[in-house]
């Protein structure tokens, strides 16, 4: 046997190989293997510098891939699959080309070239120093108040990054808008740092990132901010109710020349009386306020008062006859029911006056034949500020005949 090996081994060799060229074409047929571009860009896991130094400038965040695979694997391979990542570690100051590093989960695949291969990255050593915190308001407190010096919860912050940038912040700002206020204002804002020409420095980071802001915002002595009450006489039409009341402004500045009589201004004035008699829709007025002596207004002498008056929501209940609109000529019609009630809702005035012409209730026949039918009543409401909540029945049989209906004759 061994020596059948030796003389037949060449052939058996070249049998084993044409075997396996043959099954690698049947496999290639069935799934090709494919070449190209894997169509999502891929995040790139940056990982360093080391303790000490940091990276500046902009590091690209995504990278190409183009990979070899079967075609099976292609319909399912996920961009989870692909990885890309740039070592940093052990970088010391300067300039360098960092080789980025692709690899894939699935083992059938093979990564063929990741675009960029390489990038380059400047490195820096870390610095941190303390800056101040300067507060800058933006725009004006309301008429006639005062701004005190606004205070932040720190007086600095640290600054960490690169050193080249450190170097160039003057100052971290916490911009506060006023926009109008009338008291004091507390707001948590962010730390932004600035150089000294006030522009922004971007690449470094802040601690603490917020911080918290008083301003200190008050009338000054002999002025005053109080309420405005509308004072309110009389009473509206019955049947009539006050849904709402607003005055504009809401509140006023007042003045005196002696600044102890404001301690015994309470803290609201009354308008000169509004009378509400026999009110049946709103009242709009400007009115002027009623100011103790010593006392004057500063700025408008006369505030908006609006009152809504509307009338009162209620119900009734009627019963009506049916009548009978569009049946065809030659035609009779008996009902299950003669007449129906009907549940009315609006206002009480409109209500009140109601008489039975304003509200029909009728029965459309038209285009019924002969038989039985259900038909729905339908309610004709003239005061049209009236709504129909309910028709009882909602259904009416109504039976249709070619012959008139006879008479029931009375049991003896």
């Amino acid at each position: 046997m061994p020596r059948w090996l030796s003389e037949n081994a060449e052939p058996l060799f070249l049998a084993f190989v044409l075997s396996l060229v043959v099954w690698l074409a049947g496999v290639n047929a069935s799934d090709p293997i494919q070449e190209g571009l894997f169509p999502d860009p891929i995040a790139i896991d940056y990982s360093g510098p080391s303790s000490g130094f940091v990276a500046t400038g902009t590091l690209p965040t995504e990278a190409a891939v183009s990979l070899r695979a079967p075609l099976s694997v292609w319909a399912t391979l996920k961009a989870a699959d692909l990885h890309i990542t740039g070592n940093l570690e052990g970088l010391g100051a300067g300039t360098h080309t960092v080789t980025l590093q692709a690899s894939v989960t699935v083992r059938s695949a093979r990564i063929q070239a990741v675009d960029p291969a390489s990038i380059n990255v400047a490195v820096e050593e870390e610095a941190s120093r303390a800056v101040p915190v300067r507060v800058i308001l933006g725009g004006q407190a309301a008429s006639r108040y005062r701004v005190g010096d606004p205070k932040a919860s720190v007086e600095e912050a640290t600054v960490t990054g690169p050193a080249s940038v450190v170097q160039d912040v003057a100052e971290v700002v916490a911009d506060v808008p006023l926009s109008g206020q009338d008291s004091t204002v507390l707001r948590t804002v962010d730390l932004v740092p600035r150089n000294a020409a006030g522009i922004q420095i971007r690449g470094v980071t802040v601690a603490p990132r917020q911080v918290s802001v008083e301003v200190p915002i008050a009338l000054p002595g002999g002025f005053r901010s109080v309420a405005v009450i509308p004072l309110i006489t009389g009473q509206v039409q019955p049947g009539y109710f006050v849904t709402n009341m607003t005055v504009s402004p809401p509140t006023v500045t007042v003045f005196s020349s002696n600044p102890s009589l404001m301690e015994t201004l309470p803290g609201f004035v009354q308008t000169d009386p509004i009378s509400l008699d026999g009110a049946q829709a709103s009242i709009e007025r400007r009115v002027t306020l009623s100011l103790p002596d010593g006392f004057s207004l500063v700025d408008e002498q006369t505030v908006l008062v609006q009152v809504t008056v509307a009338p009162i929501e209620s119900s009734l209940t009627i019963n009506r006859q049916l009548e009978l609109v569009g049946l065809q000529n030659g035609l009779y019609a008996r009902l299950s029911v003669e007449s129906v009630s009907v549940i009315l809702t609006g206002s009480l005035p409109v209500l009140e006056q109601l008489s039975p012409l304003d509200v029909r209730i009728v029965l459309d026949l038209l285009g019924l034949n002969p038989g039985v039918h259900q038909v729905a009543p339908e309610a004709i409401v003239l005061p049209g500020a009236l709504r129909v909540q309910t028709i009882i029945p909602d259904l009416i049989e109504v039976t249709i005949s070619r012959t008139p209906f006879g008479t029931p004759t009375p049991l003896p």
